[in-house]
């Protein structure tokens, strides 16, 4: 009898070794994978690419989708600036999204100092948001874009319209923030 006593205590005593500590259990449920979320595109041909390694827990928001009343926002910070997309809707789900500049003017990226708007009526940006899954988003997106020259309380003036292209749009595993 004592030696299976002995026996099954050695056996939970050396399961345990194998198992994640409870706090680092109790902190990571899924064990010890991390989301790793991305947004890349070109814009005029240049490369834009942000990368983020364990996503649902950013030091700094650099890329994410947050809820607020009555629309979703996309937002991306990179070295060359930051990217934005409204998501007009109360409940974000696999579809199309397009703003066009019959809403009116909407900015969307800044890129090396350059404010770029959906101005011109050729301007507009489309998002696919293809995967909605476990708290993330994935999809592509594209656009053309006016540039901003300069801001003013009066007239904003703007430079050649549609002159900003957006291509190869795509975002994966982009956490949503509620």
């Amino acid at each position: 009898m004592k030696f299976y006593l002995i026996a099954a205590v050695m056996v939970i005593f050396l399961s345990s070794c194998l198992k994640q500590s409870i706090p680092d259990a109790m902190l990571n449920p899924g064990g010890s994978s991390s989301t790793t979320a991305t947004l890349s595109y070109k814009i005029n041909g240049n490369a834009v690419n942000i990368s983020v390694d364990d996503a649902d827990n950013q030091n700094i928001d650099r890329l994410y989708c947050s809820k607020d009343a009555g629309y979703y926002l996309l937002q991306g910070v990179s070295s060359s600036g930051e990217f934005v997309f409204p998501f007009y809707t109360d409940s974000l789900t696999v579809g199309n999204y397009k703003y066009t500049s019959y809403y009116g003017d909407m900015y969307f990226i800044n890129y090396n100092g350059t404010n770029e708007y959906v101005h011109a009526a050729s301007d507009s940006m489309s998002f696919n948001v293809t995967s909605s899954n476990n708290g993330h988003i994935s999809g592509n997106f594209s656009g053309q874009l006016t540039p901003l020259i300069t801001a003013s309380n009066v007239n904003n003036i703007y430079g050649a319209p549609g002159s900003v292209l957006i291509t190869n749009g795509s975002f994966q595993n982009v956490p949503v923030i509620y």
